[in-house]
């Protein structure tokens, strides 16, 4: 990739965050106090308004409601970082006499690819009710304009307001299994899910290097701004007693295929699977001796590789990457990415605890080897068990309590499943559970489809676009290569609500 195409990609992990600093509204909103009102920007008129005022404002209503909706301050613009949390510009308009009809225009900005609408206030109906206009930037920030005509009135309340995306045409697009990506131009950034790769690794490995050569020639042009491997990178480590002969060419495989990425700048990060450990003669870890299962894993990706990295945030000790954390800004939102290695043990599960608890504006993506079943169950089992899952373990300690968990990412059990549905709680809150694993999907009975997964995430619109995708086969019908024939073509190609609930930037804007 040349290095313009570099640079471009790298875009993708900060798409608004000029927008939020280049005029002056990087800092935090002041506390708001009462609002006399100052003269209006970004409002135009067909015909002389008699004055013109506005107000700067957030609310909690998704449709805003009363009159004055939320706490006013005198500013030129509107903005906030919280979830639940919605800027708006009100406007309090006076026409000249004898206005019978105007044509009014707002012009401005808000950040990312947000939508703007804009409402009027209905005296008799005591409501702003449904917009009167909605726009959309083509690209990031871009300046919109929304537009409304005004008749038989001498006065006039208008509101523009950065809500959730009313437009539900990025989630309509991608809603039918259609074997393409996602339009980049309408989602703010993608990540790349890769998995148990341990075949290809042993067997094939221009397969593995044809996955990550694929995410390193097309990072700018599908705003891959992130690749989460998790696990299994090779097949060969796992039984006890076994020299290091068979794997360690495998982890160089490994070693080279996800070069490409570090190559071509773009952020990534790597867990052990149970393939990449080695056990002992009952078939377990042994408590007390974490590093050492990993030593072999940790040659190739521990600390040492990562630590220098400006997106890297920690691992669980200065010499064992087999757990460890990523801290990103993606479309001005903050991300962090948890690894939980294959079958944690109980310090590694504390140290991830504190990890979360000390990044509480953070939103969280976490990537584990053994989450889901198949069925979509989480399976509980102490640590050291061969076959154990931790992903009952990992929802109690890490999903449930954490509201900035809103993604769950995970392989080792061969097939692919979708839970949205999982109760957290007492809660309404969400969080999306992915297993994507085709370790055993063939092609001419040969375990070396390399199917791996884009994630594109529209943050207004809450909604996630998954395609499933093989470089090598330059085919999305991931359906025709399971040996046992379980899945539709949408079960590999769709669409889920994610609700992220820290750090989520909106802003009003209007034109000077």
């Amino acid at each position: 990739m040349s290095l313009p195409g570099k640079l471009a990609a790298l875009m993708a992990v900060s798409l608004a965050a000029g927008v939020l600093t280049g005029d002056g509204i990087a800092g935090a909103e002041p506390e708001p106090r009462a609002a006399q009102g100052i003269a209006s920007r970004g409002l135009l008129s067909s015909t002389p308004l008699h004055a013109a005022v506005m107000f700067a404002g957030t609310t909690d209503d998704t449709m805003p409601s009363g009159r004055v909706p939320g706490k006013e301050s005198d500013r030129t613009w509107a903005t906030t970082h919280r979830f639940d949390e919605y800027p708006y510009m009100r406007y309090e308009v006076t026409f000249a006499p004898g206005t019978a009809t105007s044509e009014v225009t707002w012009e401005g900005r808000s950040v990312n690819l947000d939508d703007l609408a804009m409402h009027v206030w209905d005296e008799e109906a005591d409501s702003w009710g449904e917009p009167v206009a909605t726009a959309r930037p083509d690209v990031p920030g871009e300046p919109v304009t929304l537009s409304t005509r005004i008749e038989g009135v001498d006065a006039a309340q208008i509101l523009v307001i950065d809500s959730r995306r009313r437009d539900r045409s990025f989630r309509d697009a991608n809603s039918e299994a259609d074997q393409q990506f996602a339009d980049p131009a309408t989602y703010d950034f993608a990540i790349q899910h890769i998995t148990d790769t341990q075949y290809v690794s042993r067997d094939n490995p221009a397969v593995f290097d044809s996955m990550t050569r694929w995410t390193a020639d097309n990072a700018a042009d599908r705003k891959i701004a992130y690749s989460m491997h998790t696990g299994d990178l090779v097949q060969s480590w796992i039984r006890p007693g076994a020299p290091d002969t068979r794997a360690r060419p495998e982890f160089e495989v490994a070693d080279q295929a996800m070069s490409r990425l570090e190559d071509a700048g773009i952020p990534h990060g790597v867990l052990p699977g149970n393939h990449d450990n080695l056990w002992n003669v009952g078939g377990r870890l042994i408590p007390g001796e974490h590093e050492k299962n990993h030593a072999l894993y940790n040659e190739f990706f521990g600390p040492w590789r990562y630590r220098d990295q400006p997106y890297w945030g920690g691992s669980v000790t200065d010499t064992d990457n087999s757990a460890h954390y990523d801290l990103l800004d993606l479309a001005g939102a903050k991300f962090l990415m948890l690894y939980i290695g294959y079958n944690p043990p109980e310090r590694v599960l504390q140290w991830a605890e504190d990890v979360l608890a000390a990044h509480p504006d953070r939103n969280v993506m976490i990537g584990s080897h053994y989450y889901l079943d198949e069925d979509g169950s989480l399976r509980m089992s102490g640590f050291g068990d061969i076959g154990g899952s931790a992903g009952q373990q990992i929802w109690n300690r890490l999903v449930v309590p954490f509201d900035t968990v809103f993604l769950v990412l995970a392989g080792h059990v061969d097939g692919q499943t979708t839970v949205t549905d999982r109760k957290v709680g007492d809660t309404d809150r969400t969080v999306v559970e992915l297993l994507a694993d085709y370790q055993n999907f063939r092609v001419n009975d040969r375990r070396e489809t390399g199917f791996q997964r884009l994630l594109q995430f529209d943050l207004d619109g809450g909604t996630l676009a998954v395609t499933t995708h093989s470089p090598s086969l330059n085919s999305f019908r991931v359906e025709d290569f399971d040996p046992q024939r379980r899945y539709e073509p949408g079960d590999g190609d769709f669409v889920a609500e994610v609700e992220l609930r820290a750090d989520m930037p909106r802003a009003v804007i209007p034109t000077a």
